[in-house]
């Protein structure tokens, strides 16, 4: 075996070369292991067996053992564990030499307190080189304990140091009266700016310190550092030009590791700066940031006593301590009435904004102030969609347009969530604020991107106005949020203005609601289907499934009454998710008596359910317990609805489309299209909006429009159904633009399945 691989003294904290205990029971490989270490500059002890090396090891203090494992009477795993539990001996590093080279012994080894393992035969460089390693890493452990030693040492002393600063601070009662003095004055109810001129008076009339009675303190302004004088008694020239109302000079004459600053002689500065008296600058820092400087003069040219520097400094300590506690709590009041998010004003600050202005108006009868809220359409659907950064990054975006589009006659608030509030003053005229409303309710439809999302969307707004007998300022907050609320139910996408009639609706509507939710516990939802007619064969290929409340007292209740209220309040879902699994029972069934023609299934959904994160696994396992036909299952999803955020509705039609679900795109005309995305939407057809139908008649760009949704939809090789078909002009019209599907009264209305069963459609092949 060839060890002549080059010398190198080992690295360790001392002169003397490092000991090196060798353990093992047999001797020709402690003599191989003397050879090799003493031609490297070790010294080198053995021991021929486990308690032999315990003794030596206690004796001796080796630098390392190199301890064999297989032994007679004591291995070397019990010899390592009864070294490590010795305190004389389990700092000394133990690497372990043996035939044993399978990976459990290697980590018994490790495990018991080894510091490596060896497997024999081993490589003699490899052996020299842990070896080094290990005794450099126990060299620098001891180095780091002894200037652990020193740092404790250190810290010791530096604390009796503040114990002897702490006696000598106990002492000076007079000194802590004056500081305490100033912490009384920091305490009234009075600016910041008041609270310091009062405290440099009491400190002028400090007499041992042998002040004249003139000086200034200068504020540092918290965004740019710059310096403004904001309590003063008569100072020089010298010290009003060098230290003007705002500049930057007194910290630069003070830098950040300086208390106490001596201004001496310069050509930067006037020159009776420095004659006849002595000028001091004491700077307030907190951390690395200005707060202020502090200008005296004394009465003679003597330097000041170590004594009265540290008193300047505590008394910079304390109106450190007055400008930061003063700060803060404007920072809390400004908190308080601002959002964090859009850094506007918020509810707390609008409600007493509110008694200001209605104080005014009062006194004021020719003009009035009106208030307007402004809320997303859908807002929350992103949030559940994206998670709150994309919903943060919308209000952010939206707060920007709101202020972009600000003129001087309203204000911008954020009331939290989605919701705005703008606020008009003095108004002369009630439509100057309508008309502004609307114009920024056109600004937010124009589409945007937002972190990377290419965003259409919408917001409803209710305006209220404060000529009505309001007997609390908050009132009007109540009526806008009653319009507001009134603008959801009639579609969104618009703008409603309080009338006292409103409230009579709100009524109602919570009525309903609470109606509803008794229909639902009580089964008095029901299902009615309006068939889809092929024009050519007029026969009927696919039905829509369409929600009807039956009350118990109102009778049939108008789906435009209480489902604008199920969305708005989330009841949506689960009527969803009802309608889905009743439509797929019933048509199942349906198919099976008319085997020959099959039905489609038309189901709408609504926005708050096309967001819902648990939408696909809800349709599947629908499918699954119904055993309803994928295929034959066509969602109909609006197209605003679709384009509020087009890449995830590609992600999440794509996902329906792998388990064979059709899409429709309903209503499709009536909102924010892109070409590229509806390329992209895997949607199987349209469904041209009823208003382009019942317009058809009037010719020119009408019919245009409807020609060119069936080209565009042909096109794409996409299904193309007119809906709101009503009169035989119109049928033929659709015919003429070789339309191939229709629905609308024209052939039959919403109607229930028994009914369905037995109408001019099915009855004659009914089989049996």
């Amino acid at each position: 075996m060839d060890f002549e691989y080059g010398e190198k003294k080992p690295d360790t904290d001392g002169t003397a070369a490092p000991k090196i205990l060798i353990v093992d029971d047999e001797e020709v490989n402690r003599v191989i292991l003397d050879i090799l270490l003493s031609k490297k500059n070790f010294i080198t002890l053995s021991a021929a067996s486990g308690e032999e090396c315990i003794q030596k090891a206690e004796e001796e203090a080796p630098d390392l053992i190199l301890l064999d494992i297989m032994m007679p009477v004591m291995d070397g795993f019990r010899t390592c564990e009864i070294l490590k539990a010795n305190p004389r001996t389990r700092e000394i590093p133990v690497i372990f030499l043996s035939t044993l080279a399978d990976s459990r012994n290697k980590a018994t080894g490790i495990e018991i307190g080894g510091v490596d393992y060896l497997s024999k035969p081993f490589d003699g460089a490899e052996l020299m080189a842990r070896l080094r390693l290990h005794l450099t890493l126990r060299s620098q452990k001891k180095q780091l304990r002894r200037h652990t030693e020193i740092l404790e040492e250190t810290v010791r002393e530096r604390t009796r140091e503040l114990s002897r600063a702490e006696r000598a601070l106990r002492h000076s009662y007079e000194q802590q009266g004056i500081l305490n003095h100033l912490l009384q004055l920091s305490l009234k109810d009075q600016s910041l700016e008041e609270i310091l001129q009062q405290c440099l008076e009491s400190i002028l009339k400090i007499s041992w310190l042998r002040l004249q009675h003139r000086g200034c303190i200068f504020l540092a302004g918290r965004r740019d550092g710059t310096l403004q004088r904001v309590a003063h008694q008569p100072c020089s020239d010298a010290i009003r030009a060098a230290l003007s109302e705002k500049t930057g000079i007194g910290i630069s004459l003070c830098p950040q590791k300086a208390c106490i600053a001596d201004i001496h002689a310069s050509s930067d500065f006037p020159s009776d700066l420095t004659q006849h008296q002595m000028h001091i600058l004491v700077p307030v820092w907190s951390r690395s940031r200005p707060l202020a400087l502090l200008c005296l003069h004394l009465e003679n040219t003597q330097a000041l006593s170590p004594e009265k520097k540290n008193f300047l400094t505590s008394i910079a300590g304390t109106l450190m301590q007055i400008i930061l506690h003063r700060q803060a709590e404007e920072q809390a009041r400004h908190n308080l009435l601002h959002d964090s998010l859009t850094g506007l004003p918020n509810r707390t600050f609008l409600i007493q904004r509110l008694k200001t202005e209605s104080l005014a108006a009062k006194e004021t009868p020719e003009s009035c102030f009106g208030l307007a809220l402004l809320s997303l359409d859908h807002f929350r659907n992103f949030n559940e969609s994206f998670g709150f950064s994309l919903g943060d990054g919308i209000i952010h975006a939206t707060a920007e347009k709101l202020l972009e589009e600000k003129g001087s006659d309203y204000e911008v608030w954020h009331l939290g969530a989605d919701t705005f509030a703008l606020l008009f003053s003095r108004l002369k005229n009630r439509e100057t604020a309508i008309r502004s409303t609307e114009k920024i309710l056109e600004g937010i439809r124009i589409p945007f991107s937002v972190k990377g999302h290419l965003l259409h969307l919408t917001a409803s707004a209710g305006i209220a106005f404060s000529d009505f007998s309001y007997k609390k300022s908050s009132e009007i907050l109540r009526d806008a949020d009653t319009a507001i609320h009134q603008a959801r139910i009639l579609g969104r996408d618009r703008l409603m203005v309080f009338t006292p009639k409103m409230h009579e609706k709100a009524r109602g509507a919570m009525e309903t609601l609470m109606d509803l939710r008794q229909a639902m516990e009580k089964d008095e939802l029901i299902l009615f289907y309006q068939p889809i007619i092929h024009v050519d064969s007029g026969k009927v290929t696919g039905v829509e499934a369409l929600i009807r409340w039956k009350h118990p007292h109102r009778g049939m209740v108008s789906p435009a009454e209480f489902i604008p209220i199920a969305e708005e309040t989330g009841l949506i879902l689960s009527m969803g998710k009802w309608i889905l699994k009743k439509a797929c029972t019933d048509i199942k069934a349906f198919n099976a008596l008319y085997p020959n023609n099959p039905l489609t299934l038309s189901v709408n959904l609504s926005s708050k359910e096309f967001a819902n994160t648990t939408l696909f696994e809800q349709i599947r396992q629908t499918l699954t317990e119904t055993g309803f036909p994928p295929e034959r299952l066509k969602l109909e999803i609006t197209e605003s609805v679709v384009m509020g955020n087009a890449e995830a509705a590609v992600i999440t039609l794509s996902k329906l489309k792998e388990i064979n679900v059709r899409i429709s795109i309903d209503d499709f005309g009536t909102g924010y299209s892109s070409l590229s995305y509806l390329h992209r939407f895997p949607a199987d057809s349209l469904k041209i909006d009823r208003s382009f139908i019942r317009r058809m008649h009037l010719g020119g760009e009408n019919m245009e429009i409807v020609r060119t949704i069936v080209t565009l939809g042909k096109a794409l090789h996409m299904e193309i159904t007119a809906e709101g078909v009503e009169t035989a002009e119109e049928l033929a019209m659709v015919k003429e633009l070789d339309c191939p599907c229709v629905q609308g009264f024209y052939f039959a209305r919403p109607m229930p399945l028994e009914e369905l069963k037995t109408s001019r459609f099915f009855h004659p092949l009914l089989k049996g």
